[in-house]
């Protein structure tokens, strides 16, 4: 798509610019050492490195390192990224760490909410900069182009456990998909349940790039028990050309209304100018042209997965592991994870 066709974010770009230069220059030497990495397109580009599993040793400059004027720069920059119900989301999912080190005192030193870590992608202002914002179960992707346009994808939350106490992070996300697929008719069932069981993990796991298909891993490491077989992955895959489920243009408007709300969930992490671009497209290409999946059970408290599937989205829901108490929901975009749409376009026009 030619970005004349795209909804410019000027303000959005402008203020992520601002906050990453604020940001940068009040490092020292050895910390912009750490955050700073070269911006690159290609498939080996590590801003394409988008991991969300806990981790002791992260790549980028850790949020623990920071003192306390360079850590509210920090989340001005994050807050420049996600809408103030979003920005609520992420900082409840790294609260959730804390409740996390309680119940399992044995890894607590695996989950640490002073490892989430920041990168910086080139320089900010540059025609093509981006920035991520990492750690567990945290993954926020940002590129902006020609300081207009912002891709923001990948963009992945999660939460273990799913909920404690006042922490629910993602309780909409999950309230909203069991009224979809509660509200749908026998013969809508039978198609949107593609699977009596979920896949461990999301069925795209973490690739830098979405294929023509892509299959869930047959196991996910903390759960080793919680097992499917070959047979089990192709069913549960993804494939970008042929979505799995049922389409929503057989939806009555309560269901479409559903629908577009579970999307704008997803969609409203984001500022509202980016958040208003992104549904615009979206309704441009026709919402009704969107289907949606589901595996597993369909109560609260049962394992489950959903998707919601089109060509420039892909929204992936699981809540399978601990029985149902833990989180991974993604938002991807086939053709510009990571801007390689609105890339293109700025190569074919200044570089042809």
């Amino acid at each position: 798509m030619d970005n004349g066709e795209k909804l410019a974010v000027p303000m959005t770009a402008e203020r992520m610019t601002r906050a990453a230069s604020a940001f940068l220059a009040a490092l020292t030497e050895g910390q912009r050492e750490q955050a700073c990495y070269a911006f690159g397109s290609g498939s080996g580009s590590g801003r394409r490195s988008w991991s969300f599993l806990p981790a002791r040793d992260r790549d980028g400059l850790p949020v623990g390192a920071l003192d306390e004027g360079q850590r509210l720069l920090a989340h001005e920059l994050i807050a420049t990224g996600t809408s103030l119900p979003g920005y609520a989301k992420v900082v409840s999912v790294m609260a959730m760490e804390h409740v996390l080190r309680v119940l399992r005192p044995g890894l607590a030193d695996l989950f640490n909410p002073e490892r989430y870590c920041l990168k910086v992608f080139g320089t900010p202002g540059a025609r093509a900069w981006g920035w991520q914002f990492a750690g567990h179960h945290v993954s926020l992707n940002f590129t902006v182009v020609d300081g207009s346009f912002v891709s923001p994808t990948p963009c992945m939350l999660g939460s273990q456990p799913a909920s404690y106490g006042m922490l629910a992070p993602l309780a909409e996300d999950e309230e909203i998909g069991f009224r979809l697929v509660n509200s749908l008719d026998a013969a809508q069932r039978r198609a949107a349940i593609i699977y009596h069981r979920p896949p461990p993990d999301l069925a795209a796991r973490m690739v830098p790039r979405l294929g023509e298909t892509e299959r869930p891993d047959p196991a996910f490491e903390p759960e080793p028990d919680y097992v499917i077989s070959d047979e089990e992955r192709d069913i549960l895959s993804y494939v970008r050309s042929s979505p799995k489920g049922v389409p929503a243009t057989g939806f009555s408007q309560q269901q479409f209304d559903s629908l577009t709300a579970l999307v704008g969930t997803f969609v409203r992490r984001l500022p509202d100018e980016v958040a208003g671009a992104q549904m615009h497209a979206l309704e441009q290409a026709g919402m009704d042209g969107l289907t949606f999946a589901w595996a597993g059970g369909t109560l609260p408290g049962e394992r489950h997965y959903y998707r919601v599937q089109g060509p420039t989205l892909l929204i992936e829901h699981d809540n399978t592991q601990n029985n149902g108490n833990h989180i991974h929901s993604a938002w991807r975009n086939p053709a510009d994870d990571f801007g390689d749409d609105v890339l293109g376009a700025h190569y074919r026009l200044h570089h042809a």
